[in-house]
């Protein structure tokens, strides 16, 4: 527990016997975490076991989709304070301490990838990843004139309170690999207070399944920038 409240972490997983179990061991350690969700997305390897090995909580979403993997996790969650992180071991569990130091202040806290003191050698970051992650979420920063300042849409190393997040969960449906400047997006427009912070970040165990190559790594970029575009006409006409 953290401050008297239940904290939740969820885990979506596609393939990740390599990693899984470690991510696992390296929360369950701090001895903050009252629940490890990983939520199976159709695995086809030993993901499951392992994870229930580990003693998490395995749930599969049948929905094929890094967002929908997603959103089953943050349905499922009953902690108070719900944690998101990956299962390729390429955050540091220990960072978990910055964002709940200032979920106390704030209802959602991002972490970003684009510090570069913070990049370790081997991180899936490089400048064609690191400059368009800056770009889309100043966009987003633009948008909605200043109302939480961004350096990263796809880190999804972050925090939530529950009573925040009930607030839009109901809004959530994108299933996809733009999921995350979704959540971001959804979240900003029912008000919901944001601090970003800096996150160490590594060499991911196994392949990226989203950003395998540049060609991939761009489409998803362009579906980020569509959810945006939406976004800045729903202000319009908000304000209009």
């Amino acid at each position: 527990m953290f401050d008297g409240k239940k904290v939740t972490v969820v885990i979506p997983a596609y393939n990740e016997e390599g990693s899984i179990a470690k991510v696992i061991s390296d929360f369950k350690s701090l001895n903050l975490i009252d629940e490890v969700i990983v939520v199976s997305n159709n695995s086809t390897d030993n993901t499951r076991e392992l994870a229930k090995a580990s003693g998490a909580k395995v749930l599969n979403e049948p929905r094929q989709g890094y967002g929908f993997a997603l959103q089953r996790g943050l349905m499922d969650a009953s902690g108070d304070i719900i944690i998101l992180t990956e299962a390729d071991d390429s955050f540091y569990a220990t960072d978990i301490h910055k964002l709940l130091a200032y979920i106390r202040d704030v209802d959602l806290v991002l972490g970003t990838r684009t510090t570069k003191e913070l990049l370790h050698e081997g991180a899936k970051m490089d400048w064609f990843l690191l400059y368009g992650n800056i770009f889309l979420a100043k966009l987003i920063q633009f948008c909605f004139w200043g109302r939480c300042r961004l350096t990263d849409v796809g880190c999804t190393f972050r925090a939530i309170t529950r009573v925040a997040l009930k607030r839009f969960l109901d809004n959530l449906y994108i299933g996809g690999p733009h999921f995350s400047p979704h959540m971001i997006i959804e979240a900003i427009k029912v008000g919901t207070s944001i601090v970003e912070i800096p996150v160490n970040y590594k060499a991911r165990v196994g392949e990226s399944k989203i950003t395998t190559n540049r060609k991939k790594s761009f489409m998803v970029g362009l579906r980020m920038l569509k959810i945006i575009f939406d976004a800045y006409i729903w202000r319009v006409r908000m304000l209009s």
